[in-house]
């Protein structure tokens, strides 16, 4: 009785090894797709959140040449900016944010004008929020509501238009905490956006 016991358990040890070591096989030889895809997407967001017209039949080789042609990552003040000229010359600005929502972090992409107080767009990078409430939030219709809009001076530099209100963009119905989670982030963003960089740059 005793044998069958030591059978079994060194038979679950060998067992965990060696799947311990396919599963660190895996991440090894999957890690570098990974992070190529996780910056892929921040590309993408950082361009859609820009607004910057990408020329058709890229493949992500051609999309990153692109990229690296058209924006250049800097350090402000200490922020991370990804800044683009546009055709008019003048200077705009992609910022990362990232912040708690209801079932987990969220992150993505602000683009604002050369003097911080319009905004040019914004994308999400990643979100773990409820699909068809919260998930909301990477719907185009929620994200285009903030293309072009002023920002506010004082106060919260974006709100949501309710009853009696004069907001600039509408909230998801059914995902409060989430669209509030959302607004605070990106307006606490914004603010710092503005104390680093000094209204403009």
């Amino acid at each position: 009785m005793k044998d069958k016991a030591w059978f079994n358990v060194v038979f679950m040890l060998i067992c965990t090894v060696i799947l311990t070591g396919i599963l660190s096989g895996v991440y090894v030889y999957s890690r570098p797709l990974i992070q190529a895809n996780t910056r892929l997407r921040g590309i993408n967001a950082q361009i859609y959140a820009l607004g910057i017209d990408i020329p058709v039949g890229m493949n992500s080789t051609d999309l990153l040449a692109f990229y690296e042609q058209v924006i250049e990552e800097k350090k402000i003040n200490g922020l991370t900016v990804f800044q683009y000229q546009a055709d008019d010359g003048s200077i705009w600005y992609a910022f990362p944010f990232e912040g708690a929502a209801l079932w987990g972090d969220i992150s993505g992409i602000i683009a604002l004008d050369h003097d911080l107080k319009t905004v040019l767009g914004l994308d999400f990078i990643s979100q773990n929020e409820t699909p068809g409430l919260g998930g909301r939030i990477e719907e185009e219709w929620f994200k285009e509501q903030f293309r072009g809009i002023a920002l506010y001076e004082d106060g919260d530099a974006i709100r949501y238009a309710t009853a009696g209100s004069n907001g600039q963009v509408d909230a998801i119905t059914g995902a409060t905490n989430t669209s509030t989670a959302v607004l605070d982030t990106i307006n606490e963003t914004v603010s710092e956006i503005k104390a680093r960089m000094g209204g403009g740059n």
